[in-house]
């Protein structure tokens, strides 16, 4: 099921980067104002990659309750714990290539109840992998696992994103 089409990004991030990134992100996702220069102009290109990864996660979650919404669930609240937690499992899961790995060795960190991800996708930048990925979860329906989690009684989520080479993954953690 996680090995359903592959699909290719060319963007790699090392490990301090991608923190650097992730932490930006956060604190742009959650505050109220603007945390730096606008998505149009950029100061450099780790400035861009933290705007575009906080713009990803946002679609992540923003998809999810679009889907949720479709079968009249509430909204899932953002939450940087679970987004945090979302992007260590992504890193360990999509670098082992081993399935849900990282939640079950941590039992969810103590923070997510329920995790779906997309697993090493290439061919599509990441908002394509989030989309298609997000998509043939949603289309399996209500006998689908990940369905199932999309629509299940959580109130948060977070999305978390790795990208290794080629390939892209994705988790979703709810709580």
């Amino acid at each position: 099921m996680h090995d359903i089409a592959r699909q290719l990004c060319r963007k790699q991030l090392n490990i301090r980067r991608l923190l650097a990134v992730i932490c930006l992100g956060m604190s742009a996702g959650t505050s109220c104002g603007r945390a730096g220069p606008s998505p149009s102009s950029p100061s450099s290109p780790s400035v861009a990659t933290a705007l575009n990864l906080s713009a990803n996660l946002s679609y992540c979650a923003d998809e999810i309750n679009r889907y949720r919404a479709s079968v009249g669930r509430a909204p899932l609240a953002r939450s940087a714990d679970l987004e945090a937690f979302a992007a260590a499992a992504a890193q360990s899961d999509g670098l082992a290539h081993q399935a849900h790995q990282f939640f079950a060795t941590t039992n969810g960190g103590g923070l997510s109840k329920a995790e779906n991800e997309i697993l090493w996708w290439e061919g599509l930048a990441i908002r394509g992998v989030i989309q298609q990925g997000l998509k043939q979860m949603w289309e399996i329906g209500p006998a689908g696992e990940h369905y199932d989690i999309m629509t299940g009684a959580f109130s948060q989520i977070g999305c978390g994103i790795f990208v290794n080479g080629s390939e892209v993954t994705v988790a979703q953690d709810f709580r």
